[in-house]
């Protein structure tokens, strides 16, 4: 059975084309940032250099050889250089331009004009070495941590090992640079490119929408004044944090938080110097905190942690650190020092005790005991006891 080739490279420059245009109409609909650019140009380079190499019959070996495999040695530099934008990396034009630049030096030689079969190789270490680079670039990246990013990984690693396969097979199954028409194996050689670019395609498209969808939904767990988590995204976290102290039968605390006479700072000073004052706090406490810790903003100027793998004695001596922390120094506000203190509520539950929520009520009551103690400091939940009622007008 045999193909013709015009056929064939008919079919790769629709394909490349139609790659090209889908991801330029999603840059369009606002889908992703500028790495769809640098994937819609990689195909129409490519698709570029596909209708030169098409038209060796016609035009000079300086655009139909030369010209035509630079344009497809510098479609796999722009998809390299898109994914680095993805990962809001910067992008070294020689990086772009490098490979297409060593092809076309490369071709100055006579053997390389000369032999279909070095061409072959050099095309396919280059084209190998910029989907490795990429396939790295994906792997370090947060591309990784998306499913259509994993899945992108995958391909490209394929297509490395395809590109490396036919190195030394290149004088056995040569491409058909100067073929009219070619048998079934030498088809699928030109086919798998178009298979390659269909599925890549498609994958940087999902890798850019999934991306967006999973920063909406973290936008929608962020309180944006803080960047801390907001209400929902706290107990989202919280939960988690809770049931793995649960499989790994480990204790969990909560504290609840409060800045002590808030309101006061908003009438005497103003709302902004107020959102100061929450943004230095927030500050200060997270400096305090362990990187695994949860911290939350659920209401105006309250707070809520939850950590595991303490104690009582532990859990009120990270709130004592946490309230001497604010207290130590003022928010300065336009050259006027505000005073800050907090009151601390600390629970703390066994390995299969509480859930999250039963566990910050009994924060929020010890809250309110270092409220009418006073304020500026930590109370510990004594679930013991009964719960001290809140009558109506307390302090707050």
């Amino acid at each position: 059975m045999s193909f013709d080739v015009g056929t064939l490279y008919a079919a790769m420059v629709l394909v490349f084309a139609l790659v090209g245009l889908l991801l330029i109409w999603a840059w369009i609909q606002k889908e992703g940032g500028n790495a769809l650019i640098w994937w819609a140009a990689s195909f129409f380079v490519s698709t570029s250099g596909v209708v030169l190499l098409g038209d060796w019959d016609v035009l000079p070996d300086l655009w139909s050889v030369e010209v035509a495999l630079s344009l497809l040695v510098l479609g796999h530099g722009l998809i390299w250089a898109g994914v680095r934008s993805f990962a809001g990396r910067s992008i070294p034009w020689f990086g772009i331009l490098g490979g297409a630049i060593v092809w076309m030096i490369a071709y100055q030689t006579q053997e390389v004009q000369g032999s279909t079969d070095d061409r072959v190789v050099i095309m396919s270490l280059l084209a190998a070495l910029y989907t490795a680079v990429t396939a790295w670039e994906v792997a370090r990246s947060e591309a990784f941590a998306l499913r259509a990013g994993r899945a992108a990984f995958g391909l490209l690693v394929l297509h490395v090992l395809l590109l490396g396969l036919r190195i030394p097979v290149a004088d056995v199954f040569p491409l058909p640079f100067r073929e009219t028409s070619v048998d079934l194996h030498l088809a699928l050689l030109t086919i798998e490119p178009m298979l390659f670019a269909v599925a890549l395609g498609y994958m940087l498209l999902v890798m850019t929408r999934e991306r967006m969808e999973r920063r909406d939904h973290m936008a929608a767990l962020i309180d944006p004044l803080t960047s801390i988590l907001n209400r929902r995204g706290f107990f989202e976290a919280a939960g988690r944090v809770r049931s793995r102290s649960i499989k790994h039968s480990e204790p969990i605390a909560a504290l609840l938080l409060d800045l002590d006479h808030f309101k006061r700072v908003n009438d005497t000073h103003g709302h902004a110097a107020g959102d100061e004052v929450l943004r230095a706090s927030v500050a200060r406490i997270r400096e305090t905190l362990r990187t695994h810790d949860v911290f939350g903003r659920i209401g105006g100027e309250e707070f809520a942690v939850v950590f595991s793998e303490v104690d009582e004695t532990d859990a009120q001596a990270f709130a004592e650190r946490l309230r001497a922390r604010l207290a130590a120094e003022p928010v300065v506000w336009r050259d006027v020092p505000i005073e800050v203190s907090v009151s601390i509520g600390v629970a703390v539950a066994g390995a299969s005790e509480k859930r999250v929520e039963a566990l910050l009520e009994d924060a929020d009551r010890a809250l309110y005991e270092a409220k009418r103690r006073g304020r500026n400091c930590v109370v510990l939940a004594d679930t013991r006891r009964r719960p001290i009622d809140k009558p109506a007008g307390g302090p707050v």
